[in-house]
């Protein structure tokens, strides 16, 4: 399978566009490493991003925030086996190695597996990517030709070094085999293939974050926009798991005290495709509602054109702020 080496400036793009298969806060897990002797293998994971503390020293050493083999004398190349979220559709793969200056790997290779259970050693791994060179101190982006289904991924760095964080950027198909034929689906979750596509703004906070599963633990563990000093009012465009009608609407403002939008208006549309372009009808589906700080506000009664099936919703907040979760309760449009 060829991969691309891309701009470092397309990784933050690739950041905003699509679900991180490699999340910590989605249930990715670092499973097993040949060594992570100078920093711990866990730390690829996590979802801040990386940072150097000059003074900061351990035991073992410097301490670096990523993970760290020591300096191998014998042997090819160190490794670390992430097990994803769950078996997802893998467009592109992110490398960085910041702040891993001296340290940084030569290059890496990427293999894969699509397995129900994590592998062990007799289990046999498909290559994703030939062997390629990578940066020190820079967000190395491998981009595929296709999308590969994956529910593993086994890093491979040549000789030994440093790598700060490890990102899986794909999409998770809609598919949900514990659910009962006839249940409610959270139509906007990440877990069940949703995402957001585009959004007015997004400058204190992802907006991805705005489909995350659970309550935002904190007020940057949300969606907010910087405040809005020309007029109008921003908006977000997600992509739903899977076309579907929608039966109740929650938005969450959980954190959000003294920047919680006013008022928030929900639309949506049916579009084959990525993005929504000029020629779609929006319909309503919840008029203007007033919002209030810090509250999970559902929406039921108050809701228009339920019985429509959607691809993608259009959530306009007003006129800005922030806003901890979506939540579109329904039912896929095949079983209507």
């Amino acid at each position: 399978m060829s991969a691309s080496p891309d701009d470092q400036s397309d990784a933050h793009l690739w950041q905003q566009t699509r679900i991180n298969l490699a999340a910590r806060a989605l249930g990715a897990d670092v499973l097993a490493t040949s060594d992570d002797f100078f920093a711990e293998k866990d730390n690829l994971l996590l979802s801040q991003e990386p940072v150097f503390l000059p003074e900061k020293y351990t035991a073992y050493g410097k301490w670096m925030d990523g993970w760290e083999s020591r300096r191998r004398r014998s042997g090819d190349h160190d490794w670390v086996v992430v097990r994803l979220v769950t078996s997802g559709l893998v467009e592109a793969v992110e490398v960085d190695t910041r702040h891993f200056k001296g340290n940084a790997p030569g290059a890496v290779q990427l293999e894969y597996m699509d397995s129900d259970v994590d592998p062990d050693e007799q289990s046999e791994w498909q290559p994703l990517t030939d062997r390629v060179q990578v940066q020190a101190d820079y967000r190395n982006l491998l981009s595929f030709d296709q999308p590969i289904k994956a529910s593993h991924i086994r890093l491979k760095i040549f000789p030994d070094g440093g790598v700060a964080r490890f990102r899986v950027y794909g999409t998770i198909p809609f598919n949900t085999p514990f659910r009962l034929t006839g249940e409610p689906v959270d139509l906007a979750s990440l877990m069940t293939g949703a995402r957001s596509v585009a959004c007015s703004d997004s400058f204190f906070s992802p907006m991805q974050n705005l489909l995350m599963p659970g309550r935002g633990s904190d007020m940057n563990d949300g969606w907010e926009t910087k405040r809005r000093r020309g007029g109008g009012n921003d908006w977000m465009i997600v992509k739903l798991a899977t076309a579907g009608t929608i039966s109740r609407v929650e938005v969450d403002t959980l954190h959000f005290k003294g920047n919680y939008p006013d008022s928030c208006a929900l639309e949506g549309c049916y579009f084959i495709g990525e993005l929504p372009d000029d020629s779609v009808h929006w319909q309503t589906i919840l008029p203007v509602q007033k919002l209030h700080a810090h509250r999970n506000h559902p929406f039921m009664s108050q809701l228009e054109n339920n019985t429509t099936a959607y691809t993608h919703v259009r959530l306009s907040i007003y006129p800005d702020g922030g806003v901890s979760r979506l939540r579109l309760v329904g039912y896929p449009e095949d079983e209507q």
